[in-house]
């Protein structure tokens, strides 16, 4: 199934979310939908809700045949970030995996921004810049190690790389002086800075890999642990989706959209730690 054709699967499943009509879609008989890391039936959990989806943008995958996007999904006219991942074999869905944040605004969270979309990742990157497959794994691969070791020096940041949680821009800007890290951060130091919280990044999957748009989808588990005498909003496993644009081999820019569950949580997704494609 070629890109195109996943892209138009993700917006017929949105479509068919805000309806509540599951009936709309073509569900293969294993269908398999989690919300949040908690697994529901078909027409449950947001189904019910009548959401309204916004500033969605969607990359796909004709490779492994997943397809994810992010943005912005209106509950009672409450905005909240938002992240969803979608698979199709011969035809029909067989998984969709949901992230709706429970975070829409604060020092790590500004959900309006992703209202809109930075217009980075649908560019084409040159053919001479590009890296392949492997390289797009590998770079997003060096992100989440570097977070695990905290050590920043192992995922290559482009000069001009920015990162975003929730929509929130939490490098190189003054917003993080006046939040619990009480400074200002680059991508590096952002990654050094979580030493003391002993993250681990688990669950990692890679479900889109696009070479041409330099776009790595991925999921991933980070538990952050208590710290003593610095309470931080952010311990528990942070449930994630990183975006990340990849241009010659470097990490151009990173978006996060996370929704933090108890320590230990598991994406619901995963039966082994080694780093996947699908």
């Amino acid at each position: 199934m070629d890109r195109e054709t996943l892209l138009d699967r993700m917006d017929a499943y949105l479509r068919a979310v805000t309806d509540g009509d599951p009936t709309a879609l073509r569900l293969a008989p294993g269908f398999r939908y989690t919300e949040n890391g908690a697994s529901l039936g078909a027409g449950e959990g947001l189904w019910r809700l009548a959401p309204r989806f916004e500033g969605i943008q969607a990359f796909a995958d004709a490779t492994t045949g997943q397809v994810v996007s992010m943005g912005v999904v209106f509950l009672d006219d409450q905005a909240r970030p938002f992240a969803q991942r979608l698979c199709v074999e011969d035809g029909a869905l067989t998984e969709a995996e949901t992230i709706v944040s429970s975070d829409p605004k604060g020092h790590f969270a500004d959900v309006e921004q992703l209202l809109k979309p930075d217009i980075i990742y649908s560019a084409v990157v040159p053919p001479h810049r590009r890296v392949d497959r492997d390289g797009l794994l590998d770079a997003a691969d060096r992100y989440w190690e570097g977070l695990e070791q905290s050590d920043g020096l192992i995922p290559r940041f482009n000069y001009r790389c920015d990162k975003y949680d929730n929509g929130a821009k939490t490098t190189n800007t003054l917003r993080t002086l006046l939040s619990p890290d009480g400074k200002v951060h680059t991508c590096s130091s952002a990654l050094n800075d979580t030493r003391a919280a002993r993250p681990r990044a688990r669950e990692r999957r890679y479900p889109v890999l696009d070479t041409e748009l330099g776009v790595a989808g991925s999921f991933v588990v980070v538990d952050f642990h208590p710290i003593a005498n610095h309470p931080r909003p952010d311990a528990g496993s942070m449930y994630m989706l990183g975006l990340f644009k990849v241009v010659d081999g470097e990490l151009r820019i990173v978006d996060e959209i996370r929704e933090i569950l108890p320590l230990g949580a598991s994406s619901g997704w995963v039966t082994t730690e080694t780093p996947e494609l699908g």
